[in-house]
Formats: C-alpha cells, sequence, structure tokens
C-alpha cells in the first residue's frame, strides 16, 4: 500500500526551540525523514509560556528559508506551520490573537502537558479549547502518568479529542512507555494520528521506518489509512 507519510509532530526549524539548532540540521533531519519515506512535515516548534514563545511570524518565515534550502538541494518534501502549545489557561486567547499557531493553518491545536499533570487540568484545558473552537490534538499521550487508567483515555475519545502517539513510543521501552498496550492501542485504533517529535539529528533523531514497517505489517489497512492519511488530510484540508 503506497501512502504518503505526513510527519505531524516534530521540532525541525532551526534554533527556534530545543530542536535543530542551525539550517544544516535542520536540512539534514529533512533528508533522513525523506529517506525513511516521509513526503511532507508540518513543523511544530514548541509554545511554553516563559521558556519558548516564538511569534507566528517568525516561524513562517523560518519555514519559508526552510522551504527555499529544499528547493536547492532538490527536496521533495512539503512543509506547514503549526505549534506544539502549552496547555494553560491562556492557551486560547493567545490563539484567537494569532500569536501561537494552528496546524497549517486549521483549527486543529497540537496541545501538550507536563508528564505528571493531573487529570482534571488535561480536561479542563482541552474543554476551554472545545469551547473556542479549535479540535485538540493530545500530544504524545502515551506520556501523562494520569493516563494509565485506560477508561480516561475512551473518555477523552468520546469527548472527541484527537490523540497522537510517538513513534518511537510501541518499540521501545524506556520509562514511562508500556509497548504492548500501546501497539494494541494502535491496532484497535484508539490512536488517531502518529508523529515522529523529532528534534534534530542529535536529540530525538528520526526512527520513523521501523515504527512504519510495523504498523503495515500489524495494523488493519483501514486503520492505517485513518491514521496515515484520513485524519492527517482534514488538518491540512482544514475540515
Amino acid at each position: 500500500m503506497a501512502i504518503r507519510i505526513c510527519d505531524m509532530h516534530c521540532h525541525i526549524l532551526p534554533g527556534i526551540d530545543d530542536g535543530a539548532q542551525d539550517m544544516d540540521e535542520t536540512m539534514a533531519a529533512l533528508h533522513e525523514a525523506y529517506e525513511q519515506g516521509i513526503r511532507a512535515v508540518i513543523a511544530t516548534p514548541h509554545y511554553y509560556p516563559e521558556k519558548y514563545e516564538p511569534d507566528g511570524s517568525t516561524i513562517r518565515q523560518l519555514l519559508q528559508q526552510v522551504k527555499l534550502r529544499c528547493r536547492e538541494e532538490q527536496l521533495d518534501i512539503r512543509l506547514y506551520a503549526g505549534q506544539e502549545c502549552f496547555g494553560y489557561s491562556g492557551l486560547v486567547d493567545k490563539l484567537n490573537r494569532g500569536e501561537v499557531l494552528t496546524m497549517a493553518g486549521s483549527r486543529y491545536v497540537l496541545t501538550e502537558f507536563s508528564p505528571d499533570c493531573a487529570y482534571a487540568q488535561i480536561q479542563q484545558i482541552l474543554t476551554l479549547l472545545q469551547q473556542g473552537g479549535y479540535y485538540p490534538i493530545l500530544a504524545h499521550f502515551e506520556r501523562y502518568e494520569c493516563l494509565e487508567h485506560e477508561e480516561r483515555i475512551q473518555e477523552l475519545k468520546n469527548r472527541g479529542i484527537l490523540l497522537q502517539m510517538n513513534y518511537d513510543t510501541f518499540l521501545k521501552k524506556p520509562g514511562w512507555f508500556r509497548k504492548s498496550q500501546w501497539q494494541k492501542m494502535l491496532q484497535d485504533g484508539t490512536v488517531d494520528l502518529v508523529g515522529s517529535d523529532c528534534h534534530g539529528t542529535h536529540y530525538r533523531p528520526y526512527h520513523a521506518d521501523d515504527a512504519i514497517r510495523w504498523i503495515r505489517k500489524n495494523v488493519d489497512t483501514e486503520i492505517q489509512r485513518k491514521i496515515f492519511v484520513k485524519n492527517v488530510h482534514q488538518i491540512l484540508r482544514k475540515e
């Protein structure tokens, strides 16, 4: 099955957060992404109050510079702007003012929390986003200790929250990763989106190829299409 993979969670813009530190590292990461089968990328630099606060115009300018380098190096990969936003009470206002970016100009918002955050905090912030007319995507949902109870994961899904898992999660078991559980959630359709969470070529480099092969071998075709095509296209088409 030929599917054009879009990496919808990565930190490859140069010098803007804890991801790629310069343009050379950005381009090396993108070439590696292409070699591993990725043909589109939504760049999602962190928005974290008082730590990483890049404005939307800076992100777009950097993205244009990266697009130019891709053309110069004949790297045929599509690039879109987004952000990974730390969930807090002021996020909706930031989004409304355009100071923080949604995913590829859509109403989808990639949202993260501290790994040890309370479940009530996740519920509260995601509810505020939905009330503001946004569609939350919970970034690397497997990281949150409060979601060890699977009924909470299902509760979020029932409320329309999209769940994003990192590629590394279901292949490795460091710390809070429970590999067999996450593999099952891919196979039963719990997971809505997968992303690399790549931070360049040194810290969290691309390891998408093994994960993509595992999904293609072990996950039902229709669920693959949902993860790789349908849900990503809804973001890119602003549906």
